[in-house]
């Protein structure tokens, strides 16, 4: 039986442990321009990577503060 994306999600973060959960929002909230990449073994997450930019304009670096 399929079930709709939302219904899909709710099932998928309910076996994230809340340690997983509370890690990714805080380096979503503290990225300013960059990437996450979540690392999946055996179907459990195991490491998180974070990339960030730092992007440079005609007077230093660029904040949107």
């Amino acid at each position: 039986m399929y079930t709709g994306k939302a219904e899909a999600i709710n099932d998928a973060l309910e076996v994230v442990p809340e340690e997983v959960l509370g890690a990714l929002a805080r380096l979503v909230r503290e990225l300013r321009f960059g990437s996450i990449e979540i690392i999946v073994h055996e179907g459990r997450i195991t490491q998180i990577e974070r990339r960030e930019k730092v992007r440079f304009g005609p007077s230093g670096p660029i904040r949107r503060d």
